[in-house]
């Protein structure tokens, strides 16, 4: 038997133990599509089942749906996507009005969560699968770690809620404890997206790691642990004909991506402005090779602080656009790193622009830096967020500010030290 046919079969085990249909494998092992949707919910038009997937964090006695995929199961072309929804993409709760979509779940549990995806995509979740983060890492440690390419430090502490976070750029082992950490690191420029894509990357690792081992030494205890770490409504037998149907997909029909959309400050809050027709008809159209992984659906983030750095884009004479800009500015720390503001006003001073004053913003919570401006300033605000090298579509009129106002958030490093190039 091969490894990759030893990965889907061991696959198909641990689905069925989930609800103790594993003694009845041998009979679902070749079941056809007509079956399949003789006895699972299904969109009858499309052949497809959606299935709602929440990750739970279950910290300091909260619980929060902090990982949020919307999964497609395509019975008749045998394909399946991936859909990332931020956990700040906002959206009508029932009930509750505007929110982020992450606050669903706290609010009404997984009933609720679906209800508002359901009216956010305007899908139908035939299922939903919740795991506890908790057992996480003992799942992890049971296939032996995984290996992943971390692209550049990922470090953050927080010293009151005993979390320490630092993994080295490049190839890493990843033990269960450390690819937890990794999956949920969001404490960079990208914020949300940025741990998206770590939690994507994860999941191809993974899926590799059954692939190229054989595990079968270790199954009691890892199936027990995922019927620990699981709760589900698709009944144990009907996971299994799904499970022994999809066990021949080639890699190719398999599509990861995010939900398309830009980040926004509304009301002193940050949220996802999520594109739900572009997700919609990224779902609804063939796979290719041309749109695996984030391709189209990232787009959006192309003009971000760290992707204009590595492009090369911000090659800009800063000191003519700062000689444009005649009006005072505020500067509002939205990271909380003391003394931040201080440093973005001298920065600015040196260019030669005024600081009308300095202070923290509502919160700490900032992904981006962006700029707010009264509607008669437009003009000099576009070309403040020229200079700090920001994407036009942080730069945005707001009826409560008298003057241009930059809050800075957790990109401030590369901002910063694009201010400063253009001082030397």
């Amino acid at each position: 038997m091969t490894k990759l046919k030893l990965a889907l079969l061991i696959m198909a085990m641990v689905v069925a133990t989930v609800g103790g249909a594993y003694v009845r494998l041998y009979g679902y092992f070749s079941p056809k599509v007509e079956s399949i949707k003789e006895s699972v919910q299904h969109d009858e038009k499309t052949g497809k089942i959606n299935i709602c997937i929440v990750g739970k964090d279950n910290t300091e006695d909260s619980h929060r749906a902090d990982t949020i995929l919307f999964t497609t199961l395509d019975l008749d072309n045998k394909t399946v996507q991936v859909l990332s929804i931020p956990r700040d993409t906002r959206v009508q709760i029932p009930g509750r009005g505007w929110d982020k979509i992450n606050h669903a779940y706290p609010y009404g549990g997984i009933e609720l969560l679906n209800r508002t995806l359901i009216n956010y995509l305007g899908m139908p979740i035939h299922y939903y699968i919740e795991l506890d983060y908790s057992s996480f890492p003992k799942i992890v440690d049971l296939l032996g770690g995984v290996d992943i390419y971390v692209e550049k430090r990922l470090k953050y502490v927080d010293k009151a809620g005993g979390l320490y976070i630092d993994i080295p750029q490049g190839l890493q082992h990843m033990d269960g404890e450390t690819a937890l950490k990794f999956v949920r690191f969001r404490h960079d420029a990208l914020g949300d997206i940025g741990r998206i894509k770590r939690q994507q990357q994860f999941m191809k690792a993974l899926l590799q790691k059954i692939a190229n081992q054989a595990v079968s030494t270790k199954m009691p205890t890892f199936l027990k642990e995922i019927l620990q770490a699981l709760q589900t409504d698709l009944p144990a037998e009907e996971a299994l004909k799904l499970a022994m149907y999809f066990r021949d997909m080639p890699p190719q029909n398999i599509r990861f991506f995010t939900l398309p959309g830009k980040p926004a400050v509304l009301s002193g809050v940050s949220y996802w402005l999520g594109d739900v027709n572009r997700a919609l008809a990224m779902l609804s159209a063939p796979i290719n090779e041309e749109e695996q992984e984030d391709g189209n659906a990232m787009k959006d983030m192309a003009t971000s602080p760290e992707k204009l750095i590595e492009e090369g884009k911000e090659q800009i004479d800063r000191n003519t656009i700062a000689r444009n800009i005649t009006c005072r500015v505020a500067v509002l720390n939205g990271d909380g790193t003391a003394g931040l503001a201080n440093q973005f006003a001298a920065a600015l001073q040196r260019y030669g622009i005024d600081i009308a004053y300095k202070s923290n913003a509502r919160h700490f919570d900032y992904h981006y830096t962006s700029i707010l401006y009264p509607r008669n300033l437009e003009r000099e605000s576009k070309m403040l967020g020229q200079l700090l090298g920001i994407s036009d579509a942080l730069v945005k009129p707001s009826d409560s500010t008298t003057t241009p106002t930059i809050i800075i958030g957790h990109d401030y490093k590369s901002i910063l030290a694009r201010l400063e190039s253009g001082l030397r």
